[in-house]
């Protein structure tokens, strides 16, 4: 029973959404738009354009409403809208940009580890995105759902219209071509 209370809002709010209340659309918005952005921003590299496809997702979003089924995860159609987005101007783009995302990177709270460990953290760190970077926006968008987001491979699934299965193995060669290209960084020139 308690799932089916804590259910109860979202679904609530998604049907007052869908009879246009601006504010329970609102409050959709607010529940997901971390996780948007975030996939917006893995994907296309840059915090204008994600900023700029996250909020056309929701504005797609509201626009279809009515079409949306409430017995489905709202986030996860959000998603699929922003995925949809952001590999619509991928493949408009000539060539992918591989800014670096460092500068987005959640700072650590002073005092919390040393120095050198922090430098270390921070080379790490570095040495992820540079190499996250130079992956398909297939790869980094499996790993950054997965990884990022914390969803299932159901989810994932969902998101991007495939089997499970499917999502596994992409996952796997996602993963593998990452530690690959993590491998060849490290390596002295």
């Amino acid at each position: 029973m308690m799932a089916a209370e804590q259910a109860q809002p979202f679904v609530d709010d998604v049907r007052r959404a869908q009879t246009g209340d601006h504010e329970a659309f609102a409050q959709l918005v607010r529940g997901v738009q971390r996780q948007v952005y975030g996939l917006c921003l893995r994907l296309l590299r840059t915090e204008a354009e994600a900023l700029e496809v996250a909020q056309e997702a929701f504005l797609r979003a509201w626009q279809n409403m009515g079409r949306f089924d409430p017995t489905r995860p709202f986030d996860l159609w959000v998603l699929a809208i922003a995925r949809n987005l952001c590999l619509d101007l991928l493949r408009r783009r000539n060539r992918l940009k591989t800014e670096d995302v460092d500068e987005h990177a959640q700072t650590l709270p002073s005092g919390d580890i040393s120095v050198e460990d922090g430098a270390i953290a921070r080379q790490e760190r570095k040495t992820l995105e540079e190499a996250f970077s130079t992956l398909s926006a297939d790869d980094r968008e499996v790993l950054a759902l997965y990884y990022v987001q914390k969803r299932t491979t159901k989810d994932i699934a969902q998101v991007l219209g495939v089997a499970p299965g499917t999502i596994m193995a992409r996952l796997f060669r996602a993963r593998e071509k990452l530690r690959n290209r993590m491998q060849k960084q490290e390596q002295p020139a």
